[in-house]
């Protein structure tokens, strides 16, 4: 599987079927004044950023590691660290290098995909909104709502009242 090619991981809930996560789709200076020879932000970034890997893009094997980790703990709390482990790479390294292959952080990604499966569990009418916010990894029903109204504009029971 060539590093390009997206991968699709299925994370099991009980006995609901959560969501698939495509960790390729992503859902998302200047020169100082009178220094001819003095290289510019740009150039100084590019070179720093060549010399630390940062363009670096996490190859698919560990991708796929990551993702089953994530999907297998969702509802923890764990760290940069934790899937920096998983992947085989120091936290620096894998934050600089999961933002490389994804066009997202580590924790936005993550809370993103908590919100996609917090979105299909609002379809539930039956599940307290108490309980989704607990089972995608939210340490309280106020932090899932604020992240949620953040990330859709609405609160979690006004999302519901629309599905």
């Amino acid at each position: 599987m060539s590093s390009h090619t997206p991968i699709n991981c299925v994370m099991p809930l009980g006995e609901r079927t959560a969501i698939a996560i495509d960790w390729e789709s992503g859902e998302p200076a200047q020169r100082f004044a009178g220094q001819r020879n003095f290289p510019s932000d740009d150039q100084r970034r590019a070179k720093t950023s060549s010399r630390l890997g940062a363009g670096k893009r996490i190859d698919s094997h560990r991708m796929s590691r990551v993702m089953t980790f994530v999907g297998a703990h969702i509802a923890e709390n764990f760290t940069v660290a934790d899937l920096a482990a998983v992947a085989c790479m120091s936290s620096a390294h894998f934050a600089r290098s999961f933002k490389a292959t994804t066009g997202q952080c580590p924790h936005e990604f993550v809370t993103r995909i908590r919100l996609a499966l917090a979105k299909q569990m609002l379809a539930d009418p039956h599940l307290p909104i108490s309980d989704i916010a607990l089972s995608t990894g939210f340490s309280s029903q106020s932090n899932f709502s604020r992240a949620f109204r953040g990330a859709t504009g609405m609160t979690p029971r006004d999302y519901r009242a629309a599905c």
